[in-house]
């Protein structure tokens, strides 16, 4: 091996003192730089550990997270880091195990290794189709197959990365693992060596494998998913092992639990302590989950674990630390099913203030009672929350970020005293999109409420662009009504040639009604001309490149539930810039609709679309025979206005509670998508 001395000489470093009283405290590699006690500019910018400083119940460091003792891969950012940070961590120095309600890992930092570099999360960045729901193990992908027990060789992989430091670490099987660093709950984290039931000294062995799946169409905890939401199959581009949830953990195979560690007596515990280990396979290559699993066996609140990671040099503020003790419910829908998720809003205090930013935190809730952490990225965003006052005078569309302890977290300024409704869309593993209002009170300074009027012309004038909204039909209540917004520019009446994506689509509709019964989200309608035959493993997504050149007149389309007035916001981008522009429509009354009748042939497939997209969202055909399809729309908003078979080059109109017969030629063993005009309900054509 080139270089063992100074590998050898690194070691040594690592190897903390076997009598330390507190390990924790004592374990660090710091920097040695006497011209740096005096200098604290100068040594914000050296490498290792800058200081330690012990309190009553933590161990603080500070770091720049650089160190001249590479961990190897697995001291890799998931996005790289350019800028000089300065890092705080604040280890506990007593921990406790936690006996139930563990608390789920960091997204960002799982703990830090001894030289001062964080510990990565390797394994929430980046997603199979960016949906949030397959997510790559990077190490893996990024691996022929020589440092990672689920690497491979593939012509386009250029491998450039070592083991540093560790691989001594993992050949070494003489002598117990040293500790490499701490997870943020205060255990240790060591090497891949150490002592089993009988005393001598043996590998590790990770309690996880990889699943016996052939298609990705269940997570791990056993999570149905719909059709849009199903991962590659299996393959030679897309492995098992490709992705996080590709793996399973199963008691007994291993040395380790679901949190990959155990109790242990080790040099530096002679006692026992609870700790996690490196693990790698039987020849001496990284194994999944490497360090840390999803949740930390520590007992550690969400306070802590907020606190106990921090960059000072990032330039935002510190979260709140005001305690979440205010949790307002969202009304009780007529048609909830008690296999759906639950979302609850928390917030600081039962009243907001005007003029401050008012935490508001969101939790999703499985039909199991355990948190979701994932929510399905739609329109590149895995929450939006629309925020309105009650007389809809104020309207903002914001997006809560994933927070500490699997909430959803956004700082949000209301600018005057009043009601406020909050509308979360968000679509769940599993389930179709879910739309869940609250009503909020913000105290402060008020304003009187405006009387919405209805506007005479629905043509705007905002700086220097001409908006014009166009109904194809008269608008009234029961009927799919058509309308093209047009984007113009007010001096030459030309279409801007500056349009650019906003979340994924040329524009964003909001519809509310004064008494928030309804509320409405509409997107442009996809353009079946040039809808391309998708698979499984190519769900649709929303990216620039997929939408093609800007259109010179955006089309959407909304169903009106009942008559009246509603307020429409189209929102849209310009040069990076959000634009918002809001018109006041009234809705006549339905007409009489005389009830069709559709005869529905008995060996039909029946099919119901509504709010909730399809009520069968696999559809399973024999191969080789004609089929007839009966989809029948429910009477309620929703925006299958249209279905699309885009593999069959089918594109049938599906008028709001009515029932069309689509007929199927003789088709081929496959899977092919089925979705409504906006893209937004997804199904599967199986045939076998």
């Amino acid at each position: 091996m080139k270089n063992w001395k100074q590998v050898f000489y690194l070691l040594c470093l690592l190897i903390p003192c076997v009598h330390a009283a507190e390990p924790v405290s004592d374990v660090w590699v710091t920097n040695q730089n006497p011209a740096a006690k005096n200098n604290p500019q100068l040594a914000r910018v050296l490498p290792e550990v800058q200081s330690v400083n012990l309190l009553e119940r933590f161990v603080e460091l500070r770091s720049g997270g650089v160190s001249l003792h590479y961990f190897g891969v697995l001291q890799s950012p998931a996005d790289h880091v350019e800028r000089l940070r300065q890092l705080r961590f604040r280890i506990p120095r007593f921990p406790q195990t936690a006996k139930d309600n563990f608390t789920s890992v960091r997204s960002d930092v799982l703990g830090v290794f001894i030289n001062g570099v964080p510990i990565y999360n390797q394994f929430d960045a980046t997603s199979y189709q960016g949906q949030n729901l397959w997510h790559f193990d990077p190490l893996a992908r990024n691996d022929d197959g020589t440092l990672v027990a689920a690497g491979r060789p593939r012509a386009s992989l250029e491998h450039n990365g070592s083991l540093g430091v560790l691989e001594n670490l993992i050949t070494d099987g003489s002598q117990h693992s040293p500790i490499i660093g701490y997870a943020l709950d205060g255990f240790p984290i060591y090497g891949p060596w150490a002592y089993g039931e009988n005393g001598k000294l043996r590998r590790m062995r990770s309690g996880y494998r990889l699943r016996q799946i052939k298609r990705r169409t269940v997570l791990p905890d056993g999570t149905a998913l719909t059709p849009a939401q199903f991962g590659p199959g299996v393959s030679e581009d897309f492995p098992l092992g490709s992705f996080v949830e590709d793996y399973e953990f199963v008691a007994g195979v291993g040395d380790l639990d679901q949190f990959n560690g155990r109790f242990a007596k080790t040099p530096e515990y002679p006692a026992g302590t609870y700790a996690y280990f490196l693990t790698t396979d039987a020849v001496g290559r990284l194994a999944f989950p490497y360090l840390l699993a999803r949740q930390y066996h520590g007992k550690v609140s969400a306070d802590e674990l907020t606190e106990a990671f921090r960059d000072f040099a990032d330039g935002n503020p510190p979260p709140s630390a005001a305690p979440l003790c205010h949790k307002i419910a969202a009304p009780v829908s007529i048609n909830a099913s008690p296999n759906e998720s639950v979302l609850s809003l928390e917030t600081e205090s039962a009243t907001m203030q005007s003029g401050l930013p008012s935490r508001l935190s969101f939790q999703l809730r499985s039909p199991r009672g355990a948190p979701v952490r994932f929510l399905e990225y739609v329109h590149e965003k895995p929450l939006h929350l629309l925020i309105v006052s009650e007389d809809l005078a104020e309207f903002a569309h914001v997006h809560p970020e994933l927070a500490v302890g699997d909430r959803y977290e956004i700082a949000h300024t209301f600018a005057h005293a009043g009601r406020y409704r909050l509308y979360a869309d968000f679509t769940p593993p599993g389930e179709a999109q879910r739309i869940v209002n609250f009503t909020i009170t913000v105290k402060g300074q008020s304003r009187a409420a405006e009387k919405l009027i209805a506007d005479k012309e629905l043509a705007k004038q905002q700086n220097s662009l001409q908006l014009t909204l166009t109904p194809k039909q008269q608008l009234r209540a029961g009927e799919d009504i058509e309308f093209a917004f047009a984007i113009r520019e007010a001096a030459t009446g030309k279409p801007v040639a500056n349009l650019e994506p906003y979340l994924g689509a040329w524009a964003h509709f909001v519809l509310i009604d004064p008494q928030h019964r309804s509320f409405i989200h509409a997107h442009p309608l996809e353009d079946s001309a040039t809808a391309k035959p998708t698979q499984p493993d190519q769900p649709h997504i929303h990216t620039a490149e997929s939408l093609g050149p800007p259109p010179e007149v955006i089309r959407t389309i909304v169903s009106f539930p009942r008559a009246g007035l509603y307020k429409l916001w189209a929102q849209f981008q310009i040069n990076g810039e959000t634009i918002v522009q809001p018109f006041v429509l009234t809705v006549a009354e339905a007409l009489p609709k005389s009830q069709t009748i559709t005869q529905i042939p008995a060996d039909a497939i029946r099919i119901k679309v509504g709010a909730g997209g399809f009520s069968m969202t696999q559809i399973k055909l024999e191969a080789n025979r004609p089929t007839k399809l009966a989809i029948t729309r429910d009477s309620q908003q929703n925006c299958a206005n249209r279905i699309l078979i885009p593999v069959l080059g089918i594109s049938r109109d599906l008028p709001l509670g009515e029932t069309i017969i689509i007929e199927l030629p003789a088709m081929k063993a496959g899977e092919f998508s089925l979705t409504c005009g906006m893209g937004m309900y997804k199904g599967l054509l199986v045939v076998q």
